[in-house]
């Protein structure tokens, strides 16, 4: 039985990672990634204290990445608004950013999305409609505190709108595009979005 080294504890994230794209979490079994790997279950449960544990510790670096990008794109619009620029909003949400978002890490952005049900993560794309639409509604009121024309939108309205936008920019996990397909794809979505956030926001 090899010892629970670093490498050994690589390699369970690694078989788990495999038995969760396959499986699914709720009918990924501990056992089986642990004679995978070939430790006990005793020793499985001495690295990750349960199942939900292990799932983190293969997205986690994913959910960094993705929690940095959104922040640094918060960031750049809140800067937009300070220099009464709105129309540059959309520029800071380029596609090689979200590409190398989706792309360095793809498969734990597919656990996330589609693999995740009984975990904390199965709600992700309407946790982020939700944070998204706090958000928006945050940068309106700083924009009409500086006196910045834009338009107000009804939140239901934006929450379907923000849905079919993630559901869309996700598309290209679930499909398991190429980075080229999904570059063409992007430029789409984007084409097809911008002007009609552009418009019902009149910036």
């Amino acid at each position: 039985m090899p010892k629970l080294t670093k490498e050994v504890r690589d390699l369970v994230v690694a078989k788990a990672k495999l038995e969760f794209l396959e499986n699914g979490f709720e009918h990924t079994s501990m056992r089986n990634i642990a004679s995978d790997v070939g430790i006990s279950v005793a020793g499985l449960y001495k690295l990750f204290t349960n199942k939900e544990a292990l799932f983190d510790e293969v997205v986690q670096p994913a959910m960094d990445e993705f929690n940095n990008y959104y922040e640094s794109v918060k960031r750049d619009s809140i800067k937009r608004i300070d220099e009464d620029n709105l129309k540059a909003i959309y520029d800071t949400n380029s596609i090689e950013n979200v590409l190398n978002m989706l792309y360095a890490d793809f498969d734990a952005f597919k656990l996330i999305i589609y693999c995740s049900t009984g975990t904390k993560y199965e709600n992700f794309l309407d946790d982020i409609v939700v944070r998204e639409l706090k958000d928006v509604n945050s940068l309106i009121q700083i924009a009409k505190e500086k006196k910045v024309p834009i338009n107000t939108v009804k939140p239901e309205y934006m929450q379907i709108l923000m849905r079919a936008y993630y559901g869309a920019l996700f598309e290209v996990v679930r499909r398991d595009f190429t980075r080229s397909q999904a570059e063409q794809f992007l430029q789409t979505l984007i084409d097809f979005f911008e002007p009609g956030w552009r418009e019902i926001f009149r910036v």
